[in-house]
């Protein structure tokens, strides 16, 4: 043979491969991207016949997944914001919630954990009253809020119209009692 038929035959071969190496390179990664079928290469020799096959994916039965079941975490001496939150979901605080009738009306005030942490005792109940009473909130106030600005470290009975989540989270996690006051 001449040594032109010798590197021509060469050269086919090579571009034969690269060729069939790229297809199968792209196959590859539009099913990867699709994600709707798998591709399977099967590579015979000599290397020149290759086949590819693409396989259809296969229906599979959906896993029944097994209910989550989330414990209300030990009760812990203080607590902020940022740990409550990481250590109960929303869904579980609001759960452990107690609701009771007795909501007032007009106008909102607001308090803070912190506050109330510094002015009441362990196992305190806290009542708008009882906040109007100490001078906390002006007397015009109709409703509260309680929000988690501050540390709380002791548990607390906590009865009012409105709770942000963490503060919730606060005073469940350190043994309190949240009351939600419902018209």
């Amino acid at each position: 043979m001449s040594d032109f038929v010798i590197i021509f035959m060469i050269v086919a071969t090579v571009f034969a491969i690269a060729t069939l190496g790229y297809v199968a390179v792209d196959i590859v990664l539009e099913v990867r991207q699709s994600r709707r079928t798998k591709v399977k290469v099967i590579v015979d020799a000599p290397v020149v016949e290759q086949e590819v096959i693409v396989v259809a994916p296969v229906a599979e039965e959906p896993l029944e997944e097994e209910p989550i079941v989330e414990v209300m975490p030990e009760v812990v001496e203080h607590i902020d914001a940022e740990e409550a939150d990481a250590m109960i979901s929303d869904a579980l605080a609001m759960e452990t919630a107690k609701y009771e009738s007795g909501a007032g009306h007009g106008l909102q005030g607001i308090i803070n954990i912190g506050v109330l942490d510094r002015n009441f005792e362990a196992n305190d109940v806290i009542t708008l009253a009882v906040l109007k009473e100490k001078g906390l909130v002006s007397k015009k106030v109709g409703k509260m809020k309680v929000l988690a600005d501050g540390i709380l470290n002791k548990p607390l009975t906590v009865k009012s119209e409105s709770y942000s989540i963490q503060a919730i989270k606060m005073i469940e996690l350190t043994g309190g009692k949240v009351i939600i006051l419902k018209d």
